[in-house]
């Protein structure tokens, strides 16, 4: 069983809705706070960030490219901000139900910055589809073990 914490969750269930070309998630960017800079998080057991699809996406475009942001500033991601971590394009038809963007390690530095915050650019409107995002002790975690309404 995954050992999960409520306040490493980016997303849960969050629509995918928005104008082109847009650094997005629905309308509520949500930032993790170390609530210090360079505290070397992930030194030794990594922490690692998982992020999957939790329904289908739909959108006017074709691809869609995944952002982690690490930024000195709680606003959430600007032109100032870093990018920690980038998918690369996807195919939007690859974006189905269940289906794994990111699961993987963050670097040792990711909090050099203080504030985390994940972001989407598409290349068309997005007009359906659902994702979700937190970090984690490891890979073998599962979102679908925690309940979504509960206050851990």
């Amino acid at each position: 069983m995954a050992i999960y914490d409520a306040k490493f969750e980016l997303f849960d269930d969050a629509t995918l809705v928005a104008s082109t070309t847009t650094d997005y998630v629905g309308a509520t960017v949500k930032t993790i706070d170390w609530i210090n800079s360079d505290l070397e998080m992930g030194q030794g057991t990594p922490v690692w960030l998982n992020v999957r699809v939790g329904t289908t996406a739909y959108a006017g475009g074709t691809n869609a490219t995944f952002n982690l942001y690490a930024d000195t500033a709680e606003a959430g991601h600007d032109s100032s901000s870093a990018t920690v971590l980038s998918s690369g394009a996807r195919a939007i038809t690859d974006l189905t139900a269940g289906a794994w963007i990111f699961r993987c390690p963050l670097p040792v530095n990711v909090d050099d910055r203080r504030y985390l915050s994940l972001g989407i650019v598409t290349d068309g409107a997005t007009t359906a589809g659902t994702i979700d995002a937190w970090l984690d002790h490891g890979p073998q975690s599962s979102f679908d073990t925690q309940v979504t309404t509960s206050n851990i």
